[in-house]
């Protein structure tokens, strides 16, 4: 089930909204954080080394936090489910993203922090020194979020959908059968005022005729007289 209904009304979602919202709040506040530690870090040379270290990493992670937080918004809209099979292959990428950024940076936060580049720090910028890479691995957490196609999450979702699609369609027809009630009570309304009309000026002309008939006897009985 892929569906796009960002503004329809009644729409489903399949993620939960403890899921939904709870990582909402952590991706923020983890990218307002980075955020200010790249600021802080990289925004003067007068910085301690290891707060100068930590900033440099912290704009990778921006981007990667920033792509997981659309990611994750997009997955909810959309009541995306995906197989088993991607759901795992997406946690697991997510896991392996977190270890190499620890295992990158934690030995730069270290007193004696060491000369030049270690092979996890290698790895780190070689991969994930990509905006591009940033993007996708920060979807693919989102995606890692998605319920499973065919789970019970999934299933209630389309039962739910298959119920407002019903319910939109019953009450569609009401509304065209109210519709269709009030057209036609609108063209009797017209047809017996149409025939109200025409009554009166029957009567008008039948009253005209019988004083015009009148008018003509009186005339007669006074010539008669003279």
């Amino acid at each position: 089930m892929f569906q796009m209904p960002f503004s329809r009304k009644g729409v489903t979602y399949p993620m939960a909204s403890s899921t939904y919202y709870k990582n909402l709040a952590v991706l923020s506040v983890l990218l307002v954080a980075s955020v200010i530690l790249y600021a802080v870090g990289q925004g003067s040379s007068d910085a301690p080394a290891q707060l100068q270290a930590a900033g440099s990493y912290a704009m990778p992670a921006s981007i990667y936090l920033f792509a997981a937080l659309i990611g994750i918004i997009f997955v909810r809209r959309s009541s995306m489910t995906v197989p088993a099979a991607v759901q795992s292959g997406c946690r697991a990428a997510s896991l392996l993203v977190v270890m190499t950024l620890i295992a990158a940076l934690v030995p730069y936060l270290s007193p004696e922090p060491p000369q030049g580049m270690t092979l996890p720090a290698v790895l780190f910028w070689s991969v994930l020194g990509l905006p591009i890479v940033d993007i996708a691995l920060g979807f693919a957490y989102a995606v890692a979020w998605a319920p499973v196609t065919g789970s019970p999450a999934d299933l209630a979702a389309r039962e739910a959908e298959e119920r407002r699609r019903t319910r939109e369609a019953e009450e569609e027809r009401a509304a065209m059968k109210a519709s269709s009630e009030a057209r036609a009570k609108r063209r009797e309304e017209r047809a017996r005022r149409a025939e109200e009309k025409r009554s009166g000026k029957g009567e008008k002309s039948g009253q005209q005729g019988s004083g015009q008939q009148g008018s003509a006897k009186r005339g007669k009985g006074k010539k008669s007289r003279k």
